[in-house]
């Protein structure tokens, strides 16, 4: 890859920057979403590995082709209608069926595993829950507005009022959601182990746990795409039109 890391480059650049390298700080356990805003230096201490050696694998990771999110500079509409298509598009389809699971797991092993199933239950639908009631308030409000500011931008026209005054105070509701969401899949990965199910798992109980993984994989990368690419390019755009408007 072409940039140019040292010790003092924050994770979230790098994968913004680059998405291929998600890979790698998936390979390390290396939070690139919520948790981010983090020197490499930092990170690599707290994993016990060295700089060199997570600075060789970022360059193995190859260019930004070789992911499917948007590019860094692709237009804020396609990044919001990228995370809309994609990502909560499969949370919807994809919820429902593993909380189907969890429930079937739960009533077939819960005797045997009780200090783990009723909690992944409990913890899976606080998730569905709350990540249902985040997708409506991003695509009824958040995203619309975003999509706006970027048509009023390219006719060169002033920005008006809005209903909530700066972007700044959606886009910190919704950080905090993601924060929220990040917290309960530490602790659906802290309560299975890292996702490994037990000796007398049947075959729904060790596809809950594959769901569940790809689950939070998928949540890191959506999770990243909208705190540290969407959500700055809209604040700095808004930050531009009203200073536009104030002119």
């Amino acid at each position: 890859m072409n940039m140019n890391i040292t010790p003092d480059t924050r994770v979230a650049d790098i994968a913004a920057q680059n998405p291929a390298t998600i890979r790698i700080f998936q390979r390390f356990s290396i939070d690139f979403c919520c948790g981010g805003k983090r020197p490499v230096s930092e990170v690599c201490a707290e994993k016990h590995i060295t700089f060199g050696e997570l600075r060789t694998a970022l360059d193995s990771a190859g260019g930004p082709e070789r992911s499917e999110l948007p590019a860094a500079d692709a237009s804020l509409t396609e990044m919001v209608r990228f995370i809309v298509g994609k990502y909560h598009a499969d949370l919807r389809a994809e919820l429902p069926r593993l909380a189907q699971m969890a429930a079937k797991v739960l009533e077939a092993h819960g005797a045997r595993h009780p200090d783990v199933l009723p909690a992944l239950a409990a913890t899976f639908r606080g998730l569905w829950e709350e990540l249902e009631t985040h997708m409506m308030k991003e695509e009824r409000v958040l995203f619309p507005y975003i999509e706006r500011l970027e048509a009023l931008a390219a006719d060169g026209q002033r920005l008006p009022a809005s209903p909530f005054g700066s972007i700044q105070a959606p886009i910190g509701m919704m950080e905090h959601e993601h924060e929220s969401a990040g917290q309960a899949l530490s602790r659906l990965r802290e309560l299975t182990a890292g996702y490994a199910p037990p000796a007398d798992a049947c075959n729904t109980f060790r596809g809950l746990y594959h769901g569940l993984a790809e689950l939070e994989r998928a949540l890191h990368e959506h999770i990243h795409l909208e705190n540290n690419v969407l959500f700055p390019r809209a604040a700095r755009l808004e930050e531009e039109l009203t200073h536009r408007a104030v002119i």
